[in-house]
């Protein structure tokens, strides 16, 4: 059991209706003109130290889909980790592992792949702060049952074996297809960095009993 410190998850709130109204705005300026701007890209984040784009980059989503997905993932996902942390504690270790996360794509971007395009693709989506949400909610809630589909079939596990096989399967991708449109290794970074800090943050709460929480 946690201690029960805020009633309403409010920051996860206004992440989403920020990236909702940046995604708006992305609509009316041309996607275009906005994405090679705040978006992550190697090489100017490396050798010209760009990094305001790790955090612009965190609100810019490439289409309809990109958002929806990742906000309903924020929505499940980011809710309980913010009441059982904090508002300030919660967006730190959003914005560290979407920070992380970009710089794990930049890195591999610039100094692995053997794309001679990788480094000046941009990357860009909140799905680095994502999965170190969904890195935290393992931490916090290993046993909590969580669906997965399967070819349509839904399996019902435990959180911490669903997180673990998503994660798994990002690590394979990112490995299979090091050139795909989906930042694989953002997500891969950004998972860690929510599981250390996750960790962290967790070793130091005070136990209480609340129900509804684990």
């Amino acid at each position: 059991m946690y201690v029960f410190r805020h009633q309403k998850a409010t920051a996860t709130y206004v992440l989403i209706l920020t990236n909702i109204f940046v995604f708006l705005i992305m609509l009316a300026f041309g996607r275009e003109k906005i994405i090679p701007y705040l978006g992550v890209i190697p090489k100017y984040l490396i050798e010209d130290g760009d990094i305001i784009t790790l955090i612009t980059s965190m609100f810019i989503h490439a289409d309809f889909i990109h958002l929806f997905f990742n906000m309903w993932a924020l929505f499940i996902f980011g809710r309980d980790v913010e009441i059982v942390f904090g508002k300030t504690r919660y967006l730190m270790l959003y914005f560290i592992s979407g920070i992380v996360g970009g710089i794990a794509y930049a890195y591999y971007g610039y100094y692995i792949s053997s794309s001679p395009y990788s480094r000046l693709i941009p990357a860009v989506g909140a799905s680095g702060a994502i999965f170190g949400l969904m890195a935290s909610f393992a931490v916090l809630f290993p046993n909590r049952p969580l669906a997965m589909f399967v070819y349509f079939i839904p399996i019902v596990a435990p959180a911490y074996v669903v997180i673990a096989i998503i994660a798994l399967i990002q690590t394979i991708l990112a490995f299979l297809f090091p050139f795909s449109s989906i930042a694989y290794t953002a997500h891969i970074g950004g998972f860690v960095a929510g599981y250390i800090v996750g960790k962290y943050y967790k070793s130091r709460l005070q136990r209480w009993y609340f129900y509804g929480f684990e």
